[in-house]
């Protein structure tokens, strides 16, 4: 059946769309002279204060907050409670994924506080997926025609295929970061999960840390300082090589661009 005029219509203004978009140079002192800025000012502030007093206190909130996580740990089924805490605080711009991490490691141990806490964050990245997919989309369509870096991680991500956002999710790009770029720009969904789920050894770190703390005697830890070891050094490794393939797309996109404006000022002179 042939489309209708109108559909045809609305199809030549989608296209029309797609092609007028522009990258906008980024100005940095609009993030200081622009009023539509300055609650991203406040909240950063509050996010650095909050940061700055935790790791100044960051031993005494873990002993304050220990006795509390090994009461919820001999509750039957208390392993749920930090599980679900995790799921609701993956959602932007929620905190202390850290601090329920390390609290993790303090009571449950490297192993089973890694499995909670590898639980509760494939479950929160499965819930900012669709939170984004479907409230943020227009927002970051938008985002993809008018900011370079996000339109190349799109673009690499949309060509790539799984193995690219194996790589993304491995590497220190944040998790929230790339889980809105996938959700919004057709990423197929069991690419990200799987991808997610394969990357969850990078929580160990952190739960690492919190079975150090929760140490009182020197012991032979081996085996958790070889598996700390390769966890870094593959992020990093994935991180350098993003940044790499996304500088070449950056590439591409611009001369994409410049050949738009091109035949659009030819079009503008005939």
């Amino acid at each position: 059946m042939a489309d209708s005029p109108q559909k045809k219509s609305t199809k030549s203004q989608a296209d029309d769309d797609v092609e007028e978009y522009e990258y906008k140079t980024v100005r940095y002192k609009d993030f200081v002279t622009k009023p539509k800025y300055i609650p991203w000012w406040i909240l950063a502030v509050v996010v650095g204060v909050l940061t700055i007093l935790f790791a100044i206190n960051h031993d005494r909130i873990v002993d304050a907050l220990t006795p509390l996580t090994k009461k919820i740990r001999a509750i039957p089924g208390g392993f749920v409670i930090p599980v679900v805490i995790l799921i609701a605080i993956s959602f932007p711009p929620l905190f202390g994924h850290e601090l329920v991490a390390l609290l993790c490691g303090v009571v449950w141990g490297l192993w089973i506080g890694f499995a909670i806490v590898a639980a509760g964050t494939f479950g929160g990245e499965i819930g900012t997926w669709y939170a984004f997919k479907y409230a943020f989309r227009r927002k970051a369509v938008k985002l993809e025609r008018t900011n370079l870096n996000y339109g190349a991680l799109a673009r690499l991500t949309r060509d790539g295929g799984f193995l690219v956002v194996l790589i993304i999710r491995f590497s220190i790009i944040p998790s929230h970061f790339s889980t809105a770029v996938f959700s919004t720009c057709n990423v197929k969904f069991w690419h990200f999960a799987v991808a997610t789920f394969l990357t969850l050894p990078k929580q160990i770190v952190i739960v690492y840390v919190g079975v150090l703390l929760a140490q009182q005697q020197s012991k032979n830890n081996t085996i958790n300082n070889i598996v700390l070891a390769i966890t870094i050094t593959i992020t990093v490794v994935a991180g350098v090589y993003i940044y790499r393939k996304m500088g070449a797309t950056k590439k591409v996109l611009l001369e994409e661009q410049a050949a738009r404006l091109d035949a659009k000022a030819r079009d503008l002179n005939l």
